[in-house]
């Protein structure tokens, strides 16, 4: 069976199809790389701006306020209590 000139474009097409399917896979799975670093990295500078509010600005509570359990230590261990009514 002899090959006629359609046959050899319709083979060069199809490959020309696969190769740029392949490029935008890969073009495709670079940004989803991208994104993803992004994303960790604002996640990353959200926790780090937290925790450094939480060193430099504490919560100011009192002892005995409610929410907040009172510890002191005894020979036997720790005793943790809670709010006193």
């Amino acid at each position: 069976m002899p090959t006629t000139a359609a046959d050899v474009s319709a083979a060069l097409f199809s490959t020309l199809l696969r190769a740029a399917g392949l490029a935008l896979l890969i073009v495709g799975a670079g940004l989803a790389l991208m994104f993803a670093f992004a994303a960790a990295l604002v996640v990353g500078l959200l926790i780090l701006g937290a925790a450094a509010a939480l060193r430099f600005f504490p919560a100011k509570r009192g002892a005995g306020e409610p929410g907040v359990l009172d510890a002191r230590q005894t020979p036997d261990g720790w005793v943790v209590e809670g709010h006193k009514r």
